[in-house]
């Protein structure tokens, strides 16, 4: 039996009226989170515990996961949290939400207790990390005149019963930047898609390019910086011809399947510029 939306579109077409443009839906994403790279992109990697990040500005970025960083699942978990706890966070510090909604939303299977297993650690791992920065600037004076130490999370009840609400409290800088209009509205059902395919490089790449690019119609970076900023600077300080190994291996495929959605296109130059063209 066909949906209230297709008989709505069945009625406008026996009345020869045009299709009705449907929005889609959208998930805030706080502006940092699409800056700093916070969820590890393999299993492999999960295990780092620190992450530095300078920038041609002079100012810098530190992440300290004293656990190791989330893994890769952890994106479309941040995702289902706030896109169903939006409206919730601009007047509350939490987000109530089941973890089997938030596995249901995912496709994940609810009946495997391994997934539950992976779904605690990454949360204990996000809990206990912490990152530091001089990149925020004060709104009254425009300078960046102090370091910030926050993290995501500030507390978290995690329910025993996988049906019963869990309920996690964001950090007050985290939810005065959400609050402040400081954020990405990201397509929920490409992010979904994303996480659902387990691709979390590209996951981060999607709202971090948007955000770079903002009103422009193109962002440029030296290569070495741009793999610095997303997390993989390590690739960067391989040998050239490693380096461009690896590059065409982790970085290139997660861009071209973004192309036409964060991006028109992009190109890099011959002297290792990369260019974002919106």
């Amino acid at each position: 039996m066909p949906g209230s939306r297709e008989i709505k579109k069945q009625i406008r077409e026996s009345l020869g009226l045009p299709a009705k443009h449907e929005q889609s839906p959208t998930v805030p994403i706080e502006g940092h989170i699409c800056d700093f790279p916070i969820w590890s992109y393999s299993r492999k990697r999960a295990s780092i515990k620190t992450l530095h990040i300078d920038y041609p500005d002079g100012s810098f970025f530190t992440l300290e996961a004293l656990k190791g960083m989330p893994g890769p699942s952890f994106a479309g978990y941040l995702d289902s949290i706030l896109y169903y706890g939006q409206h919730d966070l601009f007047k509350q510090e939490y987000v109530e939400i089941s973890i089997y909604c938030i596995f249901s939303t995912l496709g994940l299977d609810t009946n495997n207790g391994g997934n539950y297993e992976i779904f605690r650690r990454d949360m204990r791992k996000v809990f206990a990390m912490y990152m530091e920065t001089d990149r925020f600037r004060d709104p009254e004076t425009g300078e960046r005149s102090h370091i910030c130490y926050f993290r995501v999370l500030d507390t978290m009840k995690i329910a025993k019963n996988r049906h019963n609400s869990s309920v996690f409290y964001f950090n007050d800088i985290f939810l005065s930047s959400l609050r402040a209009g400081y954020l990405k509205r990201l397509d929920f059902e490409y992010c979904l898609n994303l996480d659902r395919n387990n691709k979390p490089l590209s996951r981060f790449l999607y709202g971090h390019i948007l955000k770079r690019l903002g009103e422009k119609s193109i962002y440029t970076r030296k290569l070495s910086g741009f793999l610095n900023d997303i997390g993989l600077g390590y690739i960067g300080a391989l040998e050239p011809k490693a380096r461009n190994q690896r590059t065409k291996q982790v970085l290139i495929p997660a861009l071209d399947g973004l192309q036409g959605e964060a991006f028109t296109r992009y190109e890099i130059d011959d002297r290792e510029n990369i260019f974002f063209i919106s």
